[in-house]
């Protein structure tokens, strides 16, 4: 058994990187943790794998790019360049 996630980070740092591509996008928690607790992923370490098979996962920054990206196509808007 594997665990695949790897990097820690809070739901509070994906918004931070949503608001660099996003600046204007409103995202709020309900307290002052940042959404840590809500990550779901705190305290997975994924080295078993990355040693095993050599399987490294493309940066957070990069993927939520993406996916705001694969987003902003099905909904016929421009496309965010990295800055």
């Amino acid at each position: 058994i594997y665990n695949t996630g790897g990097h820690t980070i809070s739901m509070g740092e994906l918004a931070d990187i949503v608001r660099e591509f996003l600046p204007d996008a409103q995202i709020a928690f309900e307290n002052e943790t940042g959404g840590r607790e809500r990550s779901g992923n705190f305290m997975i370490d994924n080295s078993r794998v990355v040693t095993e098979f050599g399987m490294q996962f493309r940066p957070y920054r990069e993927r939520v790019l993406q996916i705001i990206n694969d987003i902003r196509r099905e909904e016929g808007l421009p496309l965010i360049s990295d800055r």
